[in-house]
């Protein structure tokens, strides 16, 4: 497809999409992501996050996502708290059914 047919036909929406896509992942990480387990295999040490700055986007955005995942509780655990007997469950609106 051309670009002056993709630049009249793409929607706005799906092209802010496809940058979101490029900033999680960056073109070319497959790559290197592929050279340096061939490094590691040949004894390199290093991660490939410090070698390969794309490596490096993919690890930091999995770093927070990790991150915000600790912050409150969740699932299960969550439900077990909520339901909790003799407890003092106050501040817990945000996070009830509605």
């Amino acid at each position: 497809m051309p670009v002056y047919q993709l630049q009249s036909e793409m929607p706005y929406t799906e092209f802010l999409k496809w940058i979101e896509f490029f900033r999680r992942r960056p073109v070319g990480w497959r790559d290197d992501h592929r050279t340096s387990m061939i490094m590691n295999a040949f004894g390199v040490k290093e991660k490939g996050a410090n070698l390969f700055p794309s490596l490096k986007v993919i690890a930091d955005r999995a770093e927070a996502e990790k991150a915000k995942g600790n912050a409150l509780p969740t699932g299960k655990f969550l439900e077990m708290m909520r339901n909790a007997k003799g407890g003092d469950d106050s501040g817990w609106e945000l996070f009830k059914k509605e």
